[in-house]
């Protein structure tokens, strides 16, 4: 690595797989060494749920409703021109949204005013072991995370708790397959083993960039997200029994909301059908709000239903 520039290292996975966990795990790990980090968070939605993980002093860029690959490409570029002029930095991650192709992102990160300022240290992409498994995803989708596995430097099958042994065996062959060339590792919340970011040779694939087939998001897959302010507190059982009758196929749901059960605000997380609830603990302030990124998802009905979970009615 040239120590003139600031190294890039590109989180990628398909949505719920584990990203967030990870970008939590890297920024710890480096901020030990004594790295000064600067975080870029990408996501699908007008409003950003996952950046409460990250510690207040952490210089941190948002890029907020549209994916790296598709809107906000350039906006990345200017983004990482913006943080390298505003703080002194050795690392900056980048955390894409779980619809980006890894090699638009790292086309933005090599635009020709930037090259001489950064270095691409390695993508790693997270795979939600039970999800590559069972393989329910429409056609584009499955595309999509064989793609982000194919360009990766660094495997992580996530959730490793969620499949018996012989699933994971299934699992690791399989993405063997699709990309020999990788460090891979099982692991559960994402807590990975530090040799394997420090050791490993990255083999970059950037050449390939340019003969990359169409992978753009919200006109090829058809993903949409949407997002509604929570006034009230929710009935945790009505909410999550709502949940999994939602019309359409949801892939990822967050954000902060208030149960009717328990005082204090909680951080709910939602992927391939596992709810979370977490009570936040964070000293920033966020009003409760639900973000919910899926295919086919009707809005309009979902604002009605969300309603009458916060009202005296039922469903």
């Amino acid at each position: 690595m040239d120590k003139n520039k600031v190294e890039i290292i590109i989180l990628s996975g398909f949505l719920g797989s584990g990203k967030s966990t990870l970008l939590k795990e890297v920024v710890e790990l480096e901020k030990s060494k004594g790295k000064r980090i600067g975080v870029l968070m990408n996501e699908l939605g007008e409003i950003s749920i996952d950046s409460a993980i990250i510690p207040q002093e952490t210089p941190l860029k948002e890029m907020l409703n549209g994916c790296i690959c598709c809107t906000l490409q350039g906006e990345l570029s200017l983004q990482l021109h913006s943080m390298l002029e505003e703080y002194e930095l050795d690392i900056i991650l980048i955390e894409s949204t779980g619809a980006a192709h890894p090699l638009e992102v790292i086309e933005a990160c090599t635009h020709p005013t930037l090259v001489s300022k950064l270095e691409i240290r390695c993508v790693i992409t997270v795979v939600n072991a039970k999800q590559w498994l069972e393989n329910r995803l429409s056609i584009k989708l499955k595309k999509l995370l064989i793609e982000q596995v194919k360009y990766a430097d660094i495997v992580l099958v996530n959730k490793r708790d969620q499949v018996d042994e012989g699933q994971i065996n299934e699992v690791v062959n399989s993405i063997k397959k699709v990309n020999q060339l990788a460090v891979l590792s099982i692991v559960t919340f994402a807590k990975f083993n530090p040799s394997i970011l420090d050791d490993q040779p990255i083999q970059k694939k950037i050449n390939n960039v340019m003969e990359n087939e169409e992978a753009h998001v919200h006109h090829h897959l058809h993903l949409r997200t949407v997002s509604f302010s929570i006034e009230k507190p929710i009935n945790r059982f009505d909410f999550l029994q709502w949940i999994e009758n939602i019309e359409g196929q949801l892939y990822r749901a967050k954000g902060f909301l208030y149960l009717q059960e328990t005082p204090g605000l909680f951080l709910f997380n939602y992927a391939y059908g596992v709810p979370m609830f977490e009570r936040y603990t964070f000293d920033k302030k966020y009003d409760p709000v639900l973000v919910f990124i899926g295919e086919d998802l009707n809005q309009s009905r979902m604002k009605y239903q969300l309603d009458q979970l916060q009202s005296d009615d039922q469903l």
